[in-house]
């Protein structure tokens, strides 16, 4: 998919600016997730959900391709809360690096801002 267009997913893309800062996904593995897309080097979607452990998962369709690291799920918990009380599934791009058999994958992030 390409992200100039729009998504062809319903749902709020979080963060809201698409994110600067690759995190790999714990726990992916290639040979059991589904194909991204036909151009995995521009990225693809991926749904962002709570899970009741505190970690967010990172899912494909209705496979789960991993975990995002604890620290950070912390810092996009409140964006999952608001996508969650607006109804909207919590959208991130998501890109796979490396050779085929290989591969990790990374959901771009907002490394959040220090409060003065």
């Amino acid at each position: 998919m390409h992200w100039s267009s729009p998504t062809d997913l319903p749902g709020r893309l979080v963060p809201s600016s698409g994110g600067r800062v690759p995190v790999r996904v714990r726990g992916f593995v290639e040979e059991r997730s589904p194909g991204p897309s036909r151009t995995p080097d521009r990225g693809f979607a991926v749904v962002l959900a709570r899970t009741e452990h505190d970690v967010v998962k990172v899912v494909r369709g209705t496979t789960v391709l991993g975990y995002l690291p604890p620290a950070w799920s912390q810092i996009v918990d409140f964006d999952l809360w608001s996508c969650e009380q607006a109804g909207e599934p919590a959208l991130a791009r998501a890109l796979l690096e490396g050779r085929p058999g290989e591969r990790d994958l990374f959901v771009m992030l907002d490394w959040p801002r220090r409060r003065s």
